[in-house]
């Protein structure tokens, strides 16, 4: 961290005399004129704040734009991309991941868009993708043997971005490898002036409002599970530098740390055994390095790089269990290099990038032993005849996901043919995709308790590791062996894919009509499958000075396959497992290892793909901007797993196995209707900005709402089945979804700059309709078969108002400091997301982050 510190400093202090009497970021103060004594990167701008869908930018409302201003402004939270999507109306949310039991946390959200898999969005950071295709439903910490692998590769904090964009409708054919959207982060770009930030961040669990039911509040104040955190401190440090040297090098880097500890107690119950501590910290950790520089040559080439490192570590125990500590790592590096050049009519973009990506697990120990009770093994639940006392953890787990890619965009200026306009458009890709899971040593897993009165075996060697002779509870006084013995073996899988892909787009002009004709074609070794993705975009300027336009689209979305169906292959081959009695002729000696089958075979998959329809108008009127549109989503060939006879008489495979194939589908209808100023308003000394967003969402996925990824199982019978669901008779596929499927909500954003009093005042308000479950309440006669009867379950609607106040002073060079302080739910609102029992959850109550900073 001071390393790069310090290379920042040398490098921009080289050219900081000379920009900062040239630059026009940095104006000379004066007292005559309180608007000059403003910094320049607090002063009010022309540009739109908020890009919204159908403007210019997005002639056939393609999406969502949030630049550097309104990053800014808005309430961070944690620093995630998700806070930032939430004024996008095509972008939802999964309920349950964020609530008032895990505030402690500071993971990304999952997002949907339009309808599609969580899983199924590309993110991309300076044109790299930071996708983690390892495994991404794997979310359980305590797994033996598969480490959590968010789907964001890398969890970018907000601080670093200079614009968000998020396509999420007629995407352009440069784009693939989604069924959702895409999320573009741009990082930020250097100012012409030497100048920083330092800003110091807190949010602390004794300031805020936790909903949980009465009877509840016990069991989550004294909790020892992940799943209750009712002691948390979070802390935010970053650290900016920018500026540009004399030769005309833009250097912008920045560091950013975010830390929370999650006090639990270490034992269910209260209890505390003499060797452990009562309460014990989890550690969670981001920290974020972004280092990028841009240089131009006057004649047409433009250079960039950046690199962008965040890795995540986190600190686990495992409840009532000794020597249990574990960590999690995640993350790794992004490198992105472009060189664009702009010569005559031409200008080609070319992206060098590699991701190195990382989601693994280290543990002090490399075993797993669960004992009953005892005198010595005194540390467990609870002393009753079925308390156990275990200890250990689960294992070292290295996975990885390496991406070497290039892409080339080709754009040509427009092209006069008669009455039309041709703005072509070229471009190729070409990437290497690696994965690895390797476990890197042999992992013994203890269980099985059986009553003995002697740790020799019959051949007289002594067990000092599984054998206890202390009285054990429940075993009529008698000690304990250990009788079962699974051994994970050390072990590496790999998987690999080459992918390509070539796409062509002419953006055609006649008259007051546009038109986008596209074409995306991708290849892929894993697949071993061409897709051809047609992409039609039209727009229609109804009365021409583009200030009405109606937009349509059909396009088709190829998804990507994802490593974890060809790397858990083998996987349970690399498990034996062995037993013993404690009495006979071979009493305590262990029995031969038996090798496990594989339970998962790999079988060649077509690609997941979205076919859509989308109709749109777009608005301007007086000062502001209307946009309302419809996006119908039709998912195929989604993958599930799918339990059949294996068919193999090796013994390598199991007799029935799970394959991963393309059964799974789904439909979506999105309507929103969003409003936003075109320019600032201007109250006296007030400048303002907002957007206020609809949304009506309809996903339809699966059987009672189950399938929400590729690890549900696939059940012919029940998924096609013929139920009733509020009165009427469908397939199951057809039921609704219930995460990420919030009927219909609304969203405001608003901000407001007081320049000569050095405030800044936003908000967010969001309303969303009850959540939406299914359940089944019995079944009938129809047709002469009998089938079940779901009914929908209605949580209650949710409304919160975040809120952020901003006062900065200034002193003198240019120089200022500023106070913070960000409000979450202000009005402190108990919004259930689920359950109905005393255990069920809210969404996090009333909530401050404190930030205070210095700017140059």
């Amino acid at each position: 961290m001071k390393l790069l510190t310090l290379a920042i400093l040398s490098a921009l202090s080289a050219g900081a005399h000379a920009t900062d009497s040239a630059s026009s970021d940095t104006p000379a103060r004066t007292t005559a004129n309180p608007a000059a004594s403003v910094p320049e990167y607090l002063k009010p701008t022309t540009l739109d704040t908020l890009k919204v869908i159908g403007q210019r930018l997005f002639p056939y409302q393609e999406g969502l734009m949030l630049d550097e201003r309104y990053i800014d402004e808005q309430a961070k939270g944690n620093g995630d991309i998700a806070t930032l999507l939430r004024i996008n109306p095509n972008v939802q949310f999964d309920d349950t991941a964020s609530h008032s039991r895990n505030m402690g946390e500071i993971r990304p959200a999952e997002i949907s868009i339009n309808g599609g898999l969580y899983y199924q969005n590309a993110f991309v950071v300076d044109g790299a993708s930071f996708n983690n295709d390892l495994d991404p439903a794997s979310n359980n910490p305590n797994h033996f043997a598969d480490p959590p692998s968010h789907t964001q590769g890398i969890a970018i904090d907000t601080s670093l971005i200079g614009s968000l964009t998020v396509y999420d409708s007629n995407v352009p054919a440069s784009y693939g490898g989604f069924n959702g959207g895409v999320v573009d982060a741009e990082t930020r770009q250097a100012k012409d002036a030497f100048s920083g930030k330092l800003s110091l961040r807190m949010t602390r669990s004794v300031w805020n409002e936790v909903h949980v039911n009465d009877d509840y509040r016990e069991v989550f104040e004294q909790s020892s599970s992940l799943s209750n955190q009712p002691v948390y401190d979070k802390h935010q440090a970053n650290l900016t530098l920018e500026g540009r040297t004399a030769s005309g090098i833009g250097l912008i880097g920045t560091i950013n740390r975010t830390r929370s500890e999650i006090r639990l107690r270490a034992h269910s119950g209260g209890r505390t055994p003499e060797f452990d501590k009562p309460v014990k910290d989890t550690i969670r950790e981001n920290t974020s390095y972004s280092l990028r520089g841009d240089w131009k040559n006057g004649t047409g080439l433009t250079l960039s790089g950046s690199v962008v490192y965040a890795p995540t570590d986190e600190t686990y125990f495992i409840e009532n269990a000794r020597d249990s500590w574990f960590d999690l790592k995640q993350g790794g590096p992004i490198v992105s290099l472009r060189a664009m050049l702009e010569q005559r009519a031409w200008t080609l973009i070319n992206t060098l990038s590699y991701a190195d990506l990382d989601s693994s697990r280290r543990s002090d120990v490399d075993f797993w032993r669960s004992w009953r009770w005892s005198e010595d093994k005194n540390w467990g639940t609870n002393p009753s005849a079925s308390g156990l006392s275990t200890e250990g953890n689960w294992g070292n787990v290295d996975q990885t996901n390496r991406t070497l890619a290039y892409k080339l965009i080709a754009d040509r200026d427009a092209i006069v043919l008669g009455d039309t306009q041709h703005r072509l458009q070229f471009g190729a890709e070409a990437s290497r995709r690696e994965a690895t899971y390797h476990r890197l040593n042999d992992h013994y897993s203890w269980i099985s308790p059986l009553a003995t009165s002697t740790c020799t075996d019959a051949r007289g060697v002594v067990d000092t590791v599984a054998c206890s002779l202390a009285p054990a509870r429940g075993l009529n006084g008698r000690g304990q062996i250990l009788s079962r013995l699974t051994t994970y073996h050390a072990g590496y899988f790999e998987a690999a894919s080459t992918d390509w892909a070539v796409f062509a787009q002419d953006d055609i002009r006649a008259g007051d009509w546009s038109f986008r004709p596209g074409v995306r074609v991708d290849g892929s070794t894993l697949t071993e499958h061409t897709t051809i993705a047609p992409r039609f975009a039209l727009s229609w300027d109804m009365f021409g000075g583009q200030r009405s336009l109606l937009t349509a689209g059909a396009n088709r979305y190829y998804g990507r396959n994802l490593f974890a169906y060809k790397l858990r292959e083998g996987r349970e081959r690399l498990e034996t497992s062995q037993s013993r009695a404690p009495t006979g002729a071979n009493a305590l000696v262990w029995s031969a290892p038996v090798q496990s089958t594989t339970q998962t075979r790999f079988e060649k998959l077509d690609v997941p793909y979205s076919d859509e329809l989308s109709l749109g108008f777009n608005q301007v009127w007086g000062n502001y901007d209307l946009n309302a549109k419809y996006v119908r989503r039709e998912n195929r060939d989604e993958v599930m797993r799918v339990r059949v006879a294996s068919g193999d008489s090796s013994g390598y495979y199991s007799a029935n196995v799970y394959e991963y194939q393309n059964v799974g589908r789904a439909e979506s209808d999105t309507y929103t209707l969003s409003i936003g100023t075109r320019r600032p308003w201007e109250w006296g000394p007030s400048v303002s900005t907002a957007q206020l967003a609809f949304d009506y969402t309809d996903t339809r996925r699966a059987y009672t709402g189950a399938y929400q990824d590729y690890s549900t199982n696939y059940n012919e019978a029940d998924y096609n089945a013929i139920v009733r669901y509020e009165g009427e008779i469908m397939r199951a596929y057809e039921i609704p979804a219930d995460s990420f499927n919030r009927p219909w909500t609304a969203r405001l954003a608003t901000q407001t700059r007081i320049e000569a009093w050095g405030l800044l005042w936003s908000n967010f308000l969001r309303y969303r309709a009850g959540y939406l479950s299914v359940s089944q309440v019995g079944d009938e006669d129809y047709l002469g078969d009998r089938i079940e009867v779901f009914e929908q379950v209605n949580y209650p609607h949710s409304f919160t108002w975040d809120t952020v106040v901003e006062y900065a002073f200034d002193l003198p060079r240019r120089q200022q400091i500023y106070a913070r302080v960000e409000v979450q739910n202000a009005l402190n609102r108990a919004n259930r997301i689920s359950g109905t029992t005393y255990a069920a959850l809210f969404e996090p109550g009333r909530s401050y982050w404190l930030e205070l900073g210095y700017r140059f």
